[in-house]
């Protein structure tokens, strides 16, 4: 199967992770990461440092948090390409903003209500990156499925049973395949073991995100995904589920407008379906000379035959 591979058809996500490391790279190498994260007391008050509401989610302090969330962002890569550039853009676009206004609010009530013990908000697209996992576990369905096994119960499917049915075997060789399946299936359903997906990796790397600076990495991550959730089920106030960055952001004209909105899947389309087309092109003119050669040694075999018969050779 022909798959589309890195950022192709992918630009708002390129944009979005070269910024994030570019931004925590420039703030490390300046000195400034102290200037990110937000302690309500004495950032907010009395320092009335505000102007970290809509700073403390551009970069990373941390080089892990960093890694895992781009990470993360690359493999949400195709949500942009289910739902096109612009719809992607504007599902940041209303995350970021709506994580300015609540997260802040949040920690500042918390910070009041614990007594002082819980005031630290850490910088980064924690919430972010948890809001496009929550769209993400929504709109990319299971390819597979596969399970780790831990350990076997004793009984039919252990030793015990599979010596039974080994002496049954010798015993009575006459026994039927359907009871051997049958025997086979009962040790299998004995085995126990973990059930996984191949969404699991996914959720490991994103738990590997929340832990980190626990517990203060939680709130961010569960206000993202409440966000998310709330922008798929059309739950937000105002509309803003269904509000769209202008086309110009994302690089659109009012050409390419027109055209439609599946332009960009229709080009993808063409592009994976003529590397298939190449590659069938390929295998057919593998096939034809391969005929032309076995044709070419037949025809030369009979002629060496009509040839030993006239020469007694």
């Amino acid at each position: 199967m022909v798959t589309t591979s890195g950022f192709s058809h992918a630009p708002v996500t390129r944009f979005v992770i070269l910024l994030s490391i570019s931004t925590s790279i420039l703030s490390s190498i300046l000195d400034l990461k102290h200037y990110l994260p937000i302690r309500p007391t004495p950032h907010l008050w009395p320092y009335v440092q505000f102007s970290r509401i809509l700073t403390f989610q551009t970069a990373y302090t941390s080089s892990t948090e960093l890694l895992f969330s781009t990470a993360l962002l690359y493999q949400f890569r195709v949500l942009e390409r289910l739902w096109g550039s612009r719809k992607y853009a504007s599902f940041l676009f209303v995350c970021f903003w709506l994580n300015v206004l609540i997260l802040p609010t949040l920690v500042t009530v918390l910070k009041l209500g614990s007594l002082g013990i819980y005031n630290y908000l850490p910088s980064g697209l924690t919430a972010v990156v948890y809001a496009c996992l929550s769209a993400w576990a929504d709109e990319v369905p299971q390819l597979y499925r596969y399970k780790i096994i831990t350990a076997a119960s004793p009984g039919p499917g252990g030793r015990g049973g599979r010596d039974a049915v080994a002496n049954d075997e010798g015993e009575d060789s006459g026994a039927s395949s359907s009871h051997l399946g049958a025997a086979a299936g009962g040790r299998a359903r004995q085995l126990s073991g973990i059930v996984l997906s191949d969404k699991s990796t996914t959720y490991l790397i994103a738990a590997q995100v929340a832990l980190s600076q626990f517990p203060y990495q939680l709130l961010p991550a569960a206000v993202g995904w409440t966000i998310g959730t709330a922008w798929m089920g059309e739950l937000l106030p105002g509309g803003l589920g269904r509000w769209r960055v202008p086309n110009w952001v994302v690089g659109e004209t009012s050409n390419s407008k027109e055209r439609g909105q599946f332009e960009g899947l229709r080009r993808r389309l063409e592009e994976e379906g003529s590397s298939a087309d190449g590659m069938r092109n390929v295998s057919d003119s593998v096939g034809a000379a391969a005929a032309t050669t076995s044709q070419g040694n037949s025809r030369r075999r009979f002629g060496g035959q009509i040839l030993g018969y006239f020469t007694g050779s």
